[in-house]
Protein backbone atom coordinates (compact mmCIF):
# COMPACT_ATOMS: atom_id res chain seq x y z
CA UNK A 1 0.00 0.00 0.00
CA UNK A 2 2.69 2.52 0.49
CA UNK A 3 4.68 1.53 -2.67
CA UNK A 4 1.26 2.62 -4.75
CA UNK A 5 1.09 5.98 -2.52
CA UNK A 6 4.29 6.35 -2.95
CA UNK A 7 4.35 5.91 -6.61
CA UNK A 8 0.81 8.06 -6.74
CA UNK A 9 2.92 10.97 -4.79
CA UNK A 10 5.49 10.61 -7.76
CA UNK A 11 3.02 11.07 -10.70
CA UNK A 12 0.78 14.36 -9.03
CA UNK A 13 4.22 15.57 -8.00
CA UNK A 14 5.60 15.68 -11.27
CA UNK A 15 2.29 17.20 -12.93
CA UNK A 16 2.11 19.78 -10.01
CA UNK A 17 5.91 20.72 -10.74
CA UNK A 18 5.87 20.57 -14.40
CA UNK A 19 5.19 24.44 -14.52
CA UNK A 20 8.14 25.20 -12.52
CA UNK A 21 11.97 24.73 -13.89
CA UNK A 22 14.84 23.09 -12.34
CA UNK A 23 15.95 23.17 -9.54
CA UNK A 24 19.14 23.98 -11.28
CA UNK A 25 17.58 26.70 -13.32
CA UNK A 26 16.14 28.80 -10.01
CA UNK A 27 19.21 28.37 -8.23
CA UNK A 28 21.58 31.69 -7.82
CA UNK A 29 25.12 29.87 -9.17
CA UNK A 30 23.15 27.08 -10.58
CA UNK A 31 23.54 25.63 -14.59
CA UNK A 32 21.60 28.71 -15.74
CA UNK A 33 23.07 31.55 -15.93
CA UNK A 34 21.06 34.56 -16.18
CA UNK A 35 18.84 32.56 -12.94
CA UNK A 36 20.16 35.33 -10.52
CA UNK A 37 21.66 38.05 -13.13
CA UNK A 38 19.89 40.93 -10.77
CA UNK A 39 21.47 39.28 -7.41
CA UNK A 40 24.64 40.53 -5.62
CA UNK A 41 26.30 39.91 -1.97
CA UNK A 42 26.85 42.82 0.25
CA UNK A 43 29.72 42.24 2.77
CA UNK A 44 27.86 43.97 5.70
CA UNK A 45 30.00 46.20 7.68
CA UNK A 46 27.28 48.09 9.12
CA UNK A 47 23.48 49.53 9.25
CA UNK A 48 23.64 53.14 8.96
CA UNK A 49 23.42 55.60 5.96
CA UNK A 50 27.15 55.86 5.99
CA UNK A 51 28.34 52.49 6.67
CA UNK A 52 30.24 50.96 3.69
CA UNK A 53 29.70 47.40 1.57
CA UNK A 54 31.46 45.74 -0.86
CA UNK A 55 29.14 44.47 -3.69
CA UNK A 56 29.95 41.17 -5.18
CA UNK A 57 28.72 39.54 -8.34
CA UNK A 58 28.49 36.55 -9.33
CA UNK A 59 31.92 36.75 -11.09
CA UNK A 60 33.51 37.75 -7.70
CA UNK A 61 34.62 41.18 -8.75
CA UNK A 62 32.59 44.47 -6.99
CA UNK A 63 33.29 47.51 -5.75
CA UNK A 64 32.67 49.36 -2.11
CA UNK A 65 29.49 50.60 -1.97
CA UNK A 66 26.68 52.39 0.74
CA UNK A 67 24.64 49.91 2.32
CA UNK A 68 21.18 50.42 -0.16
CA UNK A 69 18.69 53.08 1.48
CA UNK A 70 16.04 50.55 0.23
CA UNK A 71 16.76 48.19 3.26
CA UNK A 72 18.39 50.58 6.00
CA UNK A 73 15.09 50.35 8.34
CA UNK A 74 16.07 46.73 8.59
CA UNK A 75 18.89 45.89 11.36
CA UNK A 76 21.85 43.90 9.90
CA UNK A 77 24.59 42.16 11.98
CA UNK A 78 28.25 44.23 11.69
CA UNK A 79 29.99 41.57 13.16
CA UNK A 80 28.01 38.70 11.58
CA UNK A 81 27.15 37.42 15.28
CA UNK A 82 24.94 39.68 17.01
CA UNK A 83 22.05 42.43 16.11
CA UNK A 84 20.17 40.15 13.58
CA UNK A 85 16.44 41.23 13.35
CA UNK A 86 14.62 37.56 14.13
CA UNK A 87 15.78 34.38 15.44
CA UNK A 88 13.87 30.69 14.41
CA UNK A 89 14.48 27.51 14.52
CA UNK A 90 15.02 26.05 11.34
CA UNK A 91 17.28 29.02 10.49
CA UNK A 92 18.51 30.51 13.72
CA UNK A 93 19.45 34.25 13.24
CA UNK A 94 18.78 35.86 10.28
CA UNK A 95 17.56 39.38 9.08
CA UNK A 96 15.22 39.18 6.01
CA UNK A 97 14.11 42.37 4.45
CA UNK A 98 12.05 43.19 1.52
CA UNK A 99 12.74 46.14 -0.84
CA UNK A 100 11.03 49.57 -0.01
CA UNK A 101 11.55 50.14 -3.35
CA UNK A 102 11.19 47.29 -5.25
CA UNK A 103 8.56 44.69 -4.44
CA UNK A 104 10.46 41.31 -5.54
CA UNK A 105 13.89 42.16 -4.13
CA UNK A 106 14.68 40.57 -0.55
CA UNK A 107 17.71 41.13 1.07
CA UNK A 108 19.17 37.94 3.58
CA UNK A 109 21.84 37.39 5.97
CA UNK A 110 21.67 34.69 8.42
CA UNK A 111 24.26 33.45 11.35
CA UNK A 112 24.89 30.56 10.62
CA UNK A 113 26.23 29.89 7.44
CA UNK A 114 24.70 26.76 5.82
CA UNK A 115 26.91 24.48 3.74
CA UNK A 116 25.05 21.43 3.28
CA UNK A 117 22.78 23.15 1.10
CA UNK A 118 21.05 26.17 -0.49
CA UNK A 119 18.59 28.11 1.49
CA UNK A 120 15.26 28.87 -0.59
CA UNK A 121 13.29 31.86 -0.63
CA UNK A 122 9.02 31.61 -1.37
CA UNK A 123 6.77 34.37 -2.04
CA UNK A 124 3.60 34.53 -0.58
CA UNK A 125 0.75 36.21 0.23
CA UNK A 126 -1.20 36.59 3.70
CA UNK A 127 -5.59 36.74 3.17
CA UNK A 128 -5.55 37.20 7.19
CA UNK A 129 -6.50 33.87 7.48
CA UNK A 130 -4.03 31.67 5.61
CA UNK A 131 -0.57 32.57 3.47
CA UNK A 132 -0.72 31.18 -0.27
CA UNK A 133 2.43 30.97 -1.72
CA UNK A 134 2.46 33.46 -5.29
CA UNK A 135 6.10 32.15 -7.46
CA UNK A 136 8.25 30.10 -7.73
CA UNK A 137 11.42 29.13 -5.05
CA UNK A 138 14.23 31.24 -5.22
CA UNK A 139 17.51 29.26 -4.07
CA UNK A 140 21.19 30.41 -2.71
CA UNK A 141 24.29 30.00 -1.17
CA UNK A 142 24.32 31.39 2.04
CA UNK A 143 27.95 31.01 3.31
CA UNK A 144 29.39 34.32 4.67
CA UNK A 145 27.38 35.63 7.85
CA UNK A 146 29.04 39.27 7.13
CA UNK A 147 27.26 39.15 3.68
CA UNK A 148 24.19 40.21 2.59
CA UNK A 149 22.32 38.26 -0.21
CA UNK A 150 19.75 39.91 -2.40
CA UNK A 151 17.44 37.72 -3.77
CA UNK A 152 15.30 38.44 -7.10
CA UNK A 153 11.51 36.96 -6.34
CA UNK A 154 9.04 36.10 -9.04
CA UNK A 155 5.76 36.43 -8.77
CA UNK A 156 4.45 33.63 -11.48
CA UNK A 157 2.26 31.04 -10.39
CA UNK A 158 -0.25 31.04 -12.73
CA UNK A 159 -3.62 32.86 -11.49
CA UNK A 160 -1.56 34.99 -8.65
CA UNK A 161 0.88 37.26 -10.40
CA UNK A 162 -1.61 40.28 -9.20
CA UNK A 163 -0.82 39.26 -5.51
CA UNK A 164 1.05 41.22 -3.61
CA UNK A 165 4.32 39.81 -1.84
CA UNK A 166 3.49 40.18 1.96
CA UNK A 167 5.88 37.35 3.55
CA UNK A 168 7.82 34.46 2.06
CA UNK A 169 8.36 30.99 3.14
CA UNK A 170 11.84 30.31 3.79
CA UNK A 171 13.93 26.43 3.96
CA UNK A 172 16.73 24.83 3.43
CA UNK A 173 16.71 22.62 0.08
CA UNK A 174 17.36 19.20 2.09
CA UNK A 175 15.23 16.21 1.96
CA UNK A 176 13.27 15.49 5.36
CA UNK A 177 11.03 12.32 5.59
CA UNK A 178 7.44 13.49 5.73
CA UNK A 179 4.68 11.15 7.38
CA UNK A 180 1.38 10.15 6.00
CA UNK A 181 0.23 10.66 3.22
CA UNK A 182 3.91 11.40 1.49
CA UNK A 183 5.36 8.05 3.74
CA UNK A 184 8.64 9.46 1.87
CA UNK A 185 11.72 11.93 2.02
CA UNK A 186 11.10 14.91 -0.20
CA UNK A 187 12.95 17.59 -0.53
CA UNK A 188 11.61 20.76 1.58
CA UNK A 189 11.12 22.73 -0.92
CA UNK A 190 8.74 20.90 -3.17
CA UNK A 191 6.80 19.11 -0.17
CA UNK A 192 5.69 22.49 0.17
CA UNK A 193 4.41 23.39 -3.27
CA UNK A 194 3.11 19.94 -3.58
CA UNK A 195 0.88 20.15 -0.33
CA UNK A 196 -0.07 23.89 -1.50
CA UNK A 197 -0.94 22.73 -5.17
CA UNK A 198 -2.47 19.80 -3.59
CA UNK A 199 -5.32 21.73 -1.33
CA UNK A 200 -5.95 24.51 -3.81
CA UNK A 201 -7.17 21.80 -6.73
CA UNK A 202 -8.82 18.98 -4.19
CA UNK A 203 -9.22 20.92 -0.93
CA UNK A 204 -7.28 17.98 1.21
CA UNK A 205 -5.04 19.46 3.73
CA UNK A 206 -3.44 16.25 4.44
CA UNK A 207 0.08 17.10 2.74
CA UNK A 208 0.49 20.29 4.36
CA UNK A 209 -0.39 19.13 8.07
CA UNK A 210 2.61 16.69 7.11
CA UNK A 211 4.03 19.08 5.77
CA UNK A 212 3.90 21.22 9.18
CA UNK A 213 4.30 18.67 11.47
CA UNK A 214 7.93 18.01 10.82
CA UNK A 215 8.83 21.88 10.86
CA UNK A 216 11.59 22.49 8.43
CA UNK A 217 11.20 25.94 7.60
CA UNK A 218 10.34 29.56 8.72
CA UNK A 219 7.23 31.57 7.55
CA UNK A 220 8.53 35.23 7.85
CA UNK A 221 5.94 37.87 7.44
CA UNK A 222 7.27 41.48 6.03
Amino acid sequence: MKNLIRLMFLVLLVAAMGCEGPRDARSRRGASSDAFTDSNDYSNTGSGSGDTVTVVDDTGSGTGSNIPAEIRSCQWSTDGNTGFQSTSSHLGSYTLCQSSTTETDVYLQIRTPVNDSQICVIPTFNNGATSIYIGEPRCLTAVDNKKIYKIGLLKNRPGYSNFAITGAMVMKDKAFFYPAPFYQYVLSPDAYIFCSNFLDQYGDGSYCQAFKTVGEYQYHQF
